[in-house]
C-alpha cells in the first residue's frame, strides 16, 4: 500500500509539473503570470524533496530564467526552449519509468 501511495504522491507532482509547462507553452516566454512562477518555485522545492534534484535544478534554472526575461527590453536568445524541452522529456521519462515498475510489480507478485 506504501508503495502506491508514493507512486502516486510523484505521478501527481510530474502531473503538476506538466500542467506549468503547458502554462508556459500557451502563455509564451515573455507573458509569464505571477503564480506560474511561484507554482514553480514551489514544484522547485517539492521535487527537491522527493530526491529529483535534476528536475528540482532545471525548474530553478527555468524559474530564474523566466524572472531575469521579465525584466529584459530586448530580447536575447538563450537556453530558456533547451530547458524547457529537458523538463518536458524528463516528466515524460519518469512517467514511463512508473508504468514498467508497475509492469514489473505486477508480474512479480
Amino acid at each position: 500500500m506504501e508503495i502506491s501511495s508514493k507512486e502516486e504522491a510523484i505521478q501527481q507532482l510530474l502531473y503538476d509539473v506538466e500542467s506549468l509547462m503547458e502554462d508556459l507553452y500557451q502563455s509564451g516566454f515573455d507573458t509569464v503570470h505571477d503564480s506560474t512562477l511561484e507554482a514553480l518555485k514551489n514544484r522547485n522545492k517539492q521535487t527537491a524533496a522527493y530526491g529529483m534534484q535534476l528536475l528540482s535544478d532545471m525548474l530553478l534554472q527555468l524559474t530564474d530564467s523566466l524572472e531575469m526575461r521579465r525584466h529584459q527590453t530586448k530580447k536575447q536568445e538563450d537556453s530558456l526552449i533547451n530547458v524547457y524541452t529537458e523538463v518536458n522529456q524528463y516528466v515524460r521519462l519518469c512517467r514511463e519509468k512508473i508504468e514498467c515498475d508497475k509492469g514489473v510489480n505486477y508480474y512479480m507478485v
